[in-house]
């Protein structure tokens, strides 16, 4: 008997070490790694910054060195003395020279920026009373863009553009209309000159569908990365550099249930989140999942507050920033509702209530001005508030023509900057000129100058903050499953991981119930695949991806996929840590 129940025991061993065999060894491999921004400039650096010893007469120059950059170098000599070197980089066609001065050092990293495409640009080196020129030959415009058409020759040097597509470039014209820089990643949302000079973009990086970025990189124009900050909630649409340094964020808060409603204070030295703004707490609501639609954030540092714009609401909300309470709004009081009516600002004299308002700027006298959407035109307003008396009065009213959906405007010495479509407008005083015509639809102009302050540095990029930890559903069992390889082309079916997420792509029915399990036999992990986000085909489908943290999870997980119930071996493993 003791024999039988010995066998009988070894059988079901034998069993449950199959399926183990079967499940977790059999025909598995690693799905493909998407190495990121830190992790190429990593690489890079081990032979960029190791060989610099070099002389201003014969000089290391690397067009491009960070790969992303095409139209930018990096120069690289010594000094046997503390010296400081001034690079002129030479116009063409009565162009003007671009100047600038490094600060005094005996081993030299200049920066070279603004070369025209395509082009033998002259490159002049100075130092102590030495000069040398350098030829650095370009390629051509890479990713497809062309020059701007010229409506009115701008007094800016450059303009600073990006992309209103998600997949776009971020691209710099001079008054030509000259394309003078641009990045071949999809570094998108609002271009940002910090007061280091650095600049700020949205991360190439998605982590949800469709269009929210992992975070934000803080980059030269070289490309190289010093600093990259991630969001459990992501950014999107706008971010404001506060006067303590840290970085005001549209974020999201996903858990929830709703987006584009919540604001967060990034400390930049962390990367933590210290403070949160949630817009459903302060007025909470049954107007669906994207019920405010917050395009743009500021901070306003003589009344120490937030300023913030809700397009689905048409009103301009003003928070305390210490309490977090709302200090006001501005909108058509038959549009808010009664409890919230005691927040309405007074109005001093006639003003233009907001409809689907874009973008927010602050002004050097204390105002703010936003672009505002009225019988199919866009009009830049400013208003002046009296926040101790709770009163404001509109004191601009400027016809911008034809309406953009998503307009945006700048501030920059006594001048407005506008973006309609493909158009680069400036209004000073009450005047309004088109300056540029781009070829491809733009988010955001800024302008500024090609060097700001800014300096390279040897030090390697830093990763901040979280992309939080992705909330899981119920676990499933898969011992039992189907294995059927293709369902990869029936779903076109896409797997793939980079340093911060684990990635599923596909195209669902709407209707379809997707889910993923990741299964290391210690553990399951099942998370839910929104199949009514994403872009949607001509056959009415979703084309989808799925975003999972590898915050919190740790080891090798084998990869599978519930549709409607039944579940499917996908032979692939994924490695979190």
């Amino acid at each position: 008997m003791k024999t039988k129940y010995k066998y009988l025991i070894l059988i079901a061993v034998t069993i449950i070490a199959s399926i183990f065999i079967y499940n977790y060894i059999e025909e598995n491999t690693m799905v493909d790694f998407k190495s990121d921004l830190l992790g190429e400039q990593k690489e890079i650096e081990t032979s960029l910054l190791t060989d610099t010893n070099y002389s201003i007469d014969n000089p290391k120059v690397v067009l491009n060195p960070y790969e992303i950059s095409p139209l930018t170098a990096l120069v690289i000599f010594k000094t046997n003395d503390l010296a400081s070197v001034s690079v002129t980089v030479k116009g063409k066609d009565g162009d003007e020279d671009i100047v600038n001065t490094f600060v005094p050092s005996k081993e030299h990293f200049i920066s070279i920026y603004g070369l025209y495409p395509d082009y033998e640009n002259t490159v002049i080196i100075t130092t102590s009373g030495e000069e040398k020129e350098l030829k650095i030959k370009t390629g051509k415009v890479e990713i497809g863009l062309k020059n701007a058409t010229v409506n009115n020759e701008s007094s800016d040097e450059f303009l600073f553009t990006t992309s209103k597509d998600v997949n776009g470039y971020p691209v710099a014209y001079d008054k030509k209309g000259n394309i003078r820089w641009y990045l071949t990643e999809t570094c998108g949302w609002d271009f940002t000159r910090l007061s280091n000079g650095y600049v700020l973009l949205g991360s190439p990086d998605l982590m949800k569908e469709p269009y929210y970025s992992s975070g934000l990189v803080e980059m030269d124009l070289l490309g190289k990365v010093y600093y990259e900050y991630n969001l459990p909630g992501g950014y999107h649409h706008d971010v404001f550099e506060m006067t303590n340094g840290n970085l005001l964020v549209l974020s999201n808060n996903f858990e929830g249930g709703t987006k584009e409603d919540y604001i967060v204070e990034l400390n930049r030295n962390t990367g933590e989140v210290v403070k949160k703004f949630d817009l459903y707490d302060l007025m909470p609501n049954d107007d669906g999942e994207n019920w405010i639609s917050l395009n743009s954030v500021a901070y306003n540092a003589a009344t120490n507050s937030i300023l913030a714009v809700g397009v689905n609401k048409d009103m301009i909300v003003n928070i305390d920033y210490t309490s977090g309470e709302l200090n006001g709004l501005i909108a058509d009081k038959k549009k808010v509702p009664k409890e919230y009516q005691k927040y309405l600002l007074q109005n001093d004299g006639e003003f233009e209530s907001p409809i689907k308002p874009q973008a927010v700027t602050l002004t050097k006298n204390g105002n703010f001005a936003y672009i505002n959407n009225k019988d199919g035109e866009n009009h830049l307003i400013e208003y002046t508030v009296n926040t101790s008396e709770r009163r404001f009065k509109e004191v601009k009213n400027i016809n911008l023509g034809k309406a953009s959906a998503d307009a945006n405007i700048e501030y920059s010495d006594g001048k407005f900057i506008i973006t309609q479509d493909k158009e680069i407008k400036v209004v000073e005083d009450e005047d309004v000129t088109s300056l540029l015509t781009t070829d491809h639809e733009l988010y955001s102009a800024k302008s500024t100058k090609m060097y700001a302050g800014d300096m390279f540095m040897t030090v390697a990029g830093i990763r901040l903050g979280s992309t939080g930890i992705t909330p899981t559903t119920n676990d499933h069992m898969v011992m039992f499953h189907k294995k059927d390889p293709s369902i990869y082309e029936q779903y076109d079916l896409h797997l793939s991981s980079d340093s911060k997420h684990f990635i599923v792509e596909g195209t669902f029915k709407k209707s379809d119930q997707i889910q993923i399990i990741l299964d290391n036999v210690l553990s399951k992990k099942t998370y839910d695949v929104d199949t009514t986000e994403g872009i949607e085909t001509k056959s009415g489908k979703m084309k989808t991806s799925t975003y999972i943290s590898k915050q919190g999870v740790y080891g090798k997980y084998y990869i599978y996929l519930r549709i409607n119930g039944t579940i499917y071996k996908l032979s692939k493993y994924s490695m979190f840590s």
